[in-house]
């Protein structure tokens, strides 16, 4: 057995490479160990002959940039990135299982409920990357990892990028899941995730991918120029909805398929309740469909075709030269073998007359019911979908299309809530088709509950077509158990069925003024009010030791509220007294003692201020000061 280059290596001092475990396109992936965290990882290293690559080392510093940003259970996580004597690598969550890949190569096709589950799951991971404003552009099986305790999670994001990067000349993907566009215009975003993952179903339900050839370009043009068949037309018992998903995310006009992920997988769910999980059983080998340049070919490429592939998109020449060629073979006979060697005269015409008549009876039949108006074909399921895409997708149908409103709460405004026929029911060409759109929910106003009890409220909520939402209560000057307030009370319309809230009074918060802050506080406490703090402040009109104000703490102010109180420590004023003729230190003492602040204006030493009196002050005697004021006294 070859040994790595990297095995029992520490890359970056921390990572001990234990085994390998897969290799790709662009590097190889190891098992390893963290001997920091002592955990097991999975390390990505680029191939060394890539390294010396700007462009590819720009790229896999990308993956690792955009992935580490992603943080879903349907991703893989990554943990760090570096780079070690010249190898640089990624490190990766390490997710014990298998891929779909090799669950394909063990088993062959999947039961289409299944197929269903697992596809939820890609999506909602996929769905994590598109709202981050990434595109993944390499979803196939060899990326989606099944973990041994039940998790799907997409993987490898080598050549993710943001939706608003512009796309190359070279593109680089894995041809059997290129998008028509890619390949044709090398335009990126959203919807080629969403054409490989139609291309990832029909491989999951039919063990197959619908195009192959013999080169990578072979197999990338075929998108460009065929149509992907429905996997019932090589499974029997795929379900109608289910074909009519991978129809629609291979169309190959990109405005013909959802959006993103989040669309595809709305759809998806809405279809998986009616799903029974069944094995679907291989129809009897006419084959998966034409060839390569017909329609959407086949069978596999070959062992290992599915690896990521750079082509030039420059220059699509000779993609398919040669490829539906035919032979001509000699087809001589005998005289006594031609068909109308016994037949001669009236036997002749007769016989001719007869069998044109026959065929061209049985032509017509066949054109009528097969290609003409009388033609039966299921009618798609157009839910969720907008009128241009519904029409797109009813086009080879031949229907003429009126469209109505409807307001509906759950179906978003300008969608399609149904259609008339219904979905799966067979039409004949040229028929009529009515598509019922969403004009989104009925806004209406919510009637007047001001003044009114709860169960008047909860009537009148009711009559109106919305439903009561609850009841909360607050202190409030209305009267005590009436409505003060509600959702919709401002007069804008709601939509039809949407909760209303009400908001009840408790009454006003009790009035706490002028009372002691004891009694305040058992008062505040019986009405289920905590006082959460006090302060004291003068006040010339509320006798010390009662409330002056209360403030709330919360807003609005409920039960368990709290408030704080404000408490009077009586008034600040006071009168001058007669300190003229005092001495400078008693008249100090003495206006200091009423909380007046004192400025001694004197030429005697401070030691002398017990013997020398004050000669004059600055305000008169008698007059009423606050506590704080200035007063200065004269000794000279």
């Amino acid at each position: 057995m070859n040994q790595s280059p990297f095995d029992d290596r520490v890359l970056g001092e921390r990572y001990r490479i234990i085994r390998p475990l897969a290799s790709g396109g662009m590097a190889k992936v190891f098992l390893a160990e963290d001997l920091r965290l002592q955990r097991q990882v999975a390390i990505k290293v680029i191939h060394p002959h890539l390294a010396e690559d700007p462009s590819f080392l720009e790229r896999f510093e990308r993956e690792a940039v955009l992935a580490a940003n992603l943080n879903h259970p349907n991703l893989v996580n990554i943990f760090d990135q570096g780079s070690d004597s010249g190898s640089p690598y990624l490190v990766m969550e390490y997710v014990a299982g298998r891929t779909l890949r090799d669950v394909l190569n063990d088993f062959g096709a999947i039961p289409q409920a299944k197929v269903v589950g697992i596809l939820e799951q890609v999506l909602q991971g996929l769905d994590a990357a598109h709202r981050a404003g990434i595109v993944h552009r390499d979803i196939k099986p060899e990326n989606v990892l099944l973990a041994d305790d039940g998790r799907i999670k997409l993987s490898d994001f080598g050549l993710a990028r943001p939706v608003s990067a512009a796309t190359s000349s070279q593109l680089i993907g894995t041809a059997a899941y290129l998008a028509p566009e890619l390949v044709s215009k090398g335009q990126s975003d959203k919807r080629v995730d969403v054409y490989a993952v139609g291309i990832l179903a029909f491989e999951l339900l039919t063990s197959s991918q619908p195009y192959t050839g013999d080169t990578a370009a072979q197999v990338a043009n075929a998108h460009t120029t065929s149509r992907v068949p429905a996997p019932s037309s090589s499974v029997a018992g795929i379900s109608p909805d289910v074909d009519e998903m991978v129809l629609w995310c291979t169309e190959i006009n990109p405005d013909d398929r959802p959006e993103n992920a989040f669309e595809l997988l709305s759809y998806l769910r809405n279809i998986k309740g009616g799903l029974q999980n069944r094995p679907a059983t291989p129809v009897a080998s006419q084959a998966l469909a034409p060839s390569i340049t017909d329609s959407a070919a086949t069978q596999a490429i070959s062992a290992g075709s599915n690896a990521t592939t750079v082509l030039n998109t420059g220059d699509q020449t000779g993609l398919i030269h040669g490829a539906n060629e035919t032979t001509l073979i000699d087809m001589a006979v005998t005289e006594d073998e031609l068909p109308f060697s016994r037949f001669t005269g009236s036997h002749f015409w007769r016989w001719l007359i007869s069998t044109l008549a026959v065929v061209t009876l049985a032509a017509t039949l066949g054109w009528w019911f097969g290609a003409g108006p009388g033609a039966l074909k299921a009618l798609p399921t157009l839910t969720n979908r907008t009128v241009a895409a519904a029409q797109a997708a009813v086009r080879d149908l031949n229907q003429t299309v009126s469209v109505t409103n409807e307001f509906s709460s759950t179906i978003a405004q300008g969608k399609i809530i149904r259609s008339e026929p219904a979905a799966g029911a067979l039409v004949f060409s040229g028929g009529n088709l009515k598509l019922v759109v969403s004009l989104g929910p009925e806004l209406k106003a919510v009637p007047s509950l001001i003044g009114k009890n709860l169960a008047e409220a909860t009537i009148e909520i009711t009559k109106a077509g919305f439903v009561f939402g609850g009841a909360d209560a607050w202190f409030n000057d209305a009267a005590a158990g009436t409505v003060f307030d509600y959702t919709g009370s401002d007069s804008k319309k709601i939509a039809a069925g949407s909760s209303v809230t009400l908001k009840v009074s408790l009454g006003p918060i009790p009035s706490v003024a002028g009372i002691t802050q004891e009694a305040a506080v058992a008062l505040l406490t019986t009405a289920g009010l905590t006082v959460d703090s006090v302060k004291t402040e003068y006040s010339d009109t509320v006798p010390a030791g009662q409330v002056i104000s209360l403030v709330p703490l919360t807003q609005p102010l409920g039960e368990n509220g709290s408030v704080e109180l404000t408490v009077s420590k009586g008034s600040d004023r006071v009168t001058m007294p007669k300190v003229v003729g005092e001495t400078i230190a008693a008249a100090q003492s003495a206006l200091k003692a009423i909380g007046l602040v004192v400025v001694v204006d004197t030429d005697k030493l401070s030691t002398k201020w017990g013997i020398y009196r004050v000669k004059s002050v600055s305000v008169p005697a008698g007059t009423v000061l606050h506590r704080g004021d200035k007063v200065t006294i004269v000794s000279r």
